[in-house]
């Protein structure tokens, strides 16, 4: 439709009078026309919306009786049961939440709830945390729940995991722990068991009523004691501990009359003992309880130092079974642990995997305990724990079968430019180009050091160059067949060359390269210093 008034519009122009009567006059028939659709538009939408209730009608009818064919409702009860335990995470124990699996299930529909609840195997796993605060009936209904779980579980063995805690509402009795209480009343069929705790005397104290003929089923024992005991507790008897079927054992505690409780050592596979708090359990200690598991297969230790440690028994420990050690160490005062005095009277013919790492530790000597450990496959230490003669030593004496080397730090230690609170900041980096050139292969080093090394991980270095790096990654992968996997070094300087154009090729055919630069931090004036409203607060602070 062409208008007179076509260049006008859209814009501000104000009509004449005339104009006004011409342009009225202009929309009397457009206007008609426009009434016309409209009203066949209505009178099309009445029948598509009467169309829309007729087909939503067809679609119900369909629907329901489609509902009758689903495969699902012709699974039979044992499927549907399989299905449902497949639903539980496999990483922990369930939760009391409704969101997850198995309350989750329960309420879909009441044929699932009654699936879910006649179902034992899917309320044998229980994850109680203990509620705190003052309101008395939250913990009231939480403690029903657990016990209703409990009793869904029927006669199947229960993997359970306590968080308890100290506060506690008011009026509760003393000495009872009530969560502790509904527990125990299921201990014969314990299985698994994981209960963190404080120092709270009625929660070590109901645990250690218990003795061997209360636990007839269980095989796993952790207990996480997170505050230090008053000096007045006594010491608990702990008789579950000697179990006729535990194979592992885990205590964190601040309290070490629990890392000397009389149970059967022999039968022990999963040893984990740390020491949270400030008394000692030295290296004498840990090597006269590992005498004792003469079947133990993996062994996580946390020692502490005496000020005047004990000399070590000559005497040889020998763990034929063991394949995997983890020992983090302190000393108190002036105390340092010596790896070295400790791994040379250990005889571990099947070690695999070897990790230490420790605050006021020295090595000194050599590495006898490596040539009895012929199948050591992953040694992860401590970085600075070795100065570089000794890093050497170690890289020369250890065994081909050596994939994963790391010079790392434990998580708690890990502080920016080497300062950690167990490192002298001043301790010369161990890391240069001559270490790194006894991994690298060349015509010149025709038995190299671990030569099907697959990982090298170094925590913190800065003295080694990004050439070596770069002519390490490329004489590892010119071997044949390749056996590196992967590298990562973090360097606590600038970087000097970029490698990543060089290795592109190998990184395109899997390789793993990280590489990150720590540039030293430096103190920066700012005229803001000393001021309370300064844009800038760390410039501001005092340096």
């Amino acid at each position: 439709m062409t208008s007179p008034f076509a260049s006008k519009l859209g814009t501000n122009y104000c009509p004449l009078d005339e104009e006004v009567l011409e342009i009225q006059r202009l929309l009397v028939e457009p206007l008609s026309r426009l009434k016309g659709i409209n009203d066949k538009i209505a009178e099309l939408q009445k029948t598509v919306d009467e169309l829309t209730r007729e087909r939503d009608s067809v679609s119900t009818y369909v629907e329901a009786h489609k509902a009758l064919l689903s495969p699902l409702r012709r699974l039979p009860l044992d499927i549907i049961q399989e299905i449902f335990v497949a639903c539980l995470p496999t990483h922990r124990n369930c939760v009391m939440s409704a969101v997850e699996a198995p309350i989750l299930l329960g309420r879909i529909c009441s044929l699932w709830r009654t699936v879910s609840l006649s179902t034992p195997r899917l309320w044998a796993r229980l994850h109680v945390a203990e509620p705190g605060g003052p309101r008395k009936e939250k913990y009231a209904q939480r403690l029903a729940i657990t016990q209703a779980w409990l009793e869904r579980s029927a006669r199947c063995p229960l993997s359970i995991s306590l968080w308890g805690t100290d506060d506690h509402p008011p009026g509760l009795p003393d000495p009872i722990n009530p969560f502790l209480e509904v527990l125990v009343s299921s201990a014969p069929r314990w299985q698994h068991i994981v209960l963190t705790i404080t120092s709270w005397a009625q929660s070590l104290d109901t645990v250690s009523r218990l003795t061997e003929h209360d636990v007839p089923m269980l095989e796993s024992l952790e207990i996480r004691q997170t505050q230090r005991p008053t000096p007045s507790s006594q010491q608990p008897s702990f008789g579950l501990l000697r179990g006729p079927k535990i194979s592992s054992v885990a205590l964190t505690t601040a309290d070490t009359r629990l890392l000397v409780l009389p149970m059967q050592w022999e039968n022990l596979t999963s040893l984990r003992l740390i020491n949270s708090g400030s008394d000692h359990f030295t290296s004498d200690a840990a090597l006269k309880v590992l005498s004792q598991c003469i079947c133990l297969r993996t062994c996580h230790l946390r020692l502490v130092e005496a000020p005047s440690p004990s000399a070590l028994e000559e005497s040889f420990v020998e763990l034929p079974h063991l394949h995997s050690l983890n020992i983090t160490s302190r000393g108190l005062g002036l105390a340092f642990f010596s790896p070295g005095q400790m791994f040379s009277r250990l005889l571990l013919p099947e070690l695999r995997s070897l990790s230490f790492s420790g605050r006021n530790a020295e090595y000194h000597g050599s590495f006898p305990f490596l040539t009895v450990s012929p199948k050591l496959e992953h040694l992860q230490l401590e970085p600075n724990l070795l100065n570089k003669q000794l890093l050497l030593d170690l890289l020369s004496v250890l065994p081909p079968t050596i994939q994963r080397l790391m010079f790392i730090a434990p998580p708690l230690g890990r502080l920016n430019v080497r300062r950690r609170f167990f490192v002298d900041s001043h301790t010369p980096d161990p890391f240069e180009d001559d270490v790194l050139e006894v991994l690298t292969p060349s015509p010149d080093h025709p038995t190299v050091s671990c030569p099907i090394l697959q990982e090298l991980e170094i925590d913190s270095c800065e003295d080694l160059s990004d050439h070596a790096l770069l002519h390490f990654i490329k004489a590892r992968m010119a071997v044949q067949p390749p056996t590196l996997r992967r590298v990562a070094i973090r360097f606590e300087r600038e970087r000097e060359l970029d490698i990543r154009s060089d290795i592109q090729p190998f990184l395109d055919s899997g390789l793993e390269v990280s590489t990150r630069y720590d540039k030293p931090s430096v103190a920066k004036f700012s005229p803001w210093r000393g001021v309370a409203d300064s844009p800038y607060l760390t410039a501001a602070t005092p340096s």
